[in-house]
């Protein structure tokens, strides 16, 4: 009898550990903060040993980033499409834009889950944040993201997307009547275009004007040339080749660099050679990470901490002459707009990777007080949202 009575209280005791295992579980999942995508530095997250150098190797071989994406993409060297479209400073926002959501769906395609959330992360942030997208084309953006994150599986992430899809259409006064009704027609939404009155025309980012790139600056087809040969024969002589090559042309960039920002008077001119600058260093940076497959300059890897830190001083430097630039505006409200562009085009910049170590909490602070619409920052999973989200 007593082995009877000590078996049941062992189930009963079982049963409870199990309930109580169960209500946590349950009370987690439903408390557990919202994470969109994984939460990881976009430059780090790929590894060396995957890249085909082949490919990888082509823009330092002149080739445009835009063809060496689609090539890798093609071919199924999706680690080396993601470099190339991460490293990337000369893409336009639409094909960068583009190109993001392409490589999250070819990854999830291949069942690689974890990167083609990465990658429709990236996508999101260049949708939501980049200040030169006109309201069609981010809510077309949000929405593509949306239904690709649906086609995972991802619902509660695809609900979350849409749900910033749906919060545009709303409320944005620069969609016409026809997109807006095709638009909630994607989202399967019933959205009234009768209740919007206004039909205003978006206004032209300002900011775009604030850098002139200059016409003529160092000649990298030494570089080029050495590439495109180390690329097609990867030999040891080939490589030492390059790269002396590399580090001979860092020297007489640097100090190119250095010359015209200190002897350029007129501001828009000075952010173009910033400009150009925070593009050499963002290649830079990507050769002392590996990102080509090979180590190409290994002093430069040693050196990486001190070129994160001259690439994040290049922005800064950049964005306060932008600032400058809208102080002077002739009037306030394009001012105010503009501070709206700066604001965003840092957040751009830090969460898609290329702005490292950004001060975030002074970031958001300027998006909170600048940007219209509304947005809010969403600690647990580094981006931002509608601030109808939160209503």
């Amino acid at each position: 009898m007593k082995k009877i009575w000590g078996l049941l209280l062992l189930s009963l005791g079982s049963l409870l550990l199990v309930g109580v295992l169960f209500l946590g579980i349950r009370l987690w999942l439903t408390n557990r903060p919202f994470v969109l995508y994984p939460q990881v530095n976009p430059l780090l997250a790929f590894s060396p040993k995957e890249l085909e150098p082949s490919i990888a190797l082509l823009p330092l071989a002149g080739y445009d980033y835009l063809q060496v994406f689609r090539k890798a993409l093609e071919e199924g060297e999706l680690e080396t499409a993601y470099v190339t479209l991460a490293f990337s400073t000369s893409l336009e926002d639409q094909e960068r834009l583009g190109g993001w959501i392409s490589l999250a769906q070819a990854f999830a395609e291949k069942g690689l889950r974890r990167k083609a959330l990465i990658s429709y992360g990236q996508a999101y942030n260049v949708a939501i944040l980049n200040p030169y997208f006109s309201d069609l084309e981010r809510a077309e953006a949000l929405i593509a993201i949306g239904k690709g994150l649906e086609r995972m599986g991802e619902k509660e992430r695809a609900a979350f997307v849409l749900r910033q899809a749906e919060a545009l259409v709303r409320s944005s006064p620069y969609l016409k009547k026809a997109q807006r009704i095709a638009l909630a027609q994607r989202l399967g939404k019933d959205i009234n275009p009768d209740e919007f009155n206004s039909e205003s025309a978006q206004p032209a980012p300002l900011s775009k004007d604030f850098a002139t790139l200059p016409e003529s600056y160092y000649n990298p087809k030494e570089r080029e040339r050495l590439a495109q040969t180390l690329a097609s024969s990867p030999t040891k002589k080939n490589l030492q080749a390059l790269r002396e090559a590399l580090k001979s042309e860092d020297s007489a960039r640097l100090a190119l660099y250095k010359e015209k920002m200190s002897s350029e008077e007129s501001l828009p001119r000075k952010a173009g050679w910033l400009s150009e600058k925070i593009a050499w260093l963002t290649l830079k940076y990507r050769i002392a990470m590996g990102g080509f497959g090979l180590s190409l300059v290994p002093e430069w890897e040693v050196d990486a901490p001190n070129i994160k830190k001259e690439l994040a001083n290049s922005y800064s430097e950049l964005f306060a002459i932008y600032a400058e630039q809208a102080v002077s505006l002739p009037e306030s409200s394009q001012a105010e707009r503009a501070w709206s562009e700066i604001a965003a085009l840092k957040a751009y910049y830090a969460l898609i990777g290329l702005y490292p170590d950004a001060p975030m909490d002074k970031i958001v602070a300027e998006v909170k007080e600048s940007h219209t619409p509304k947005l809010i920052f969403l600690d647990s999973s580094r981006t931002f949202a509608y601030e109808a989200e939160t209503e």
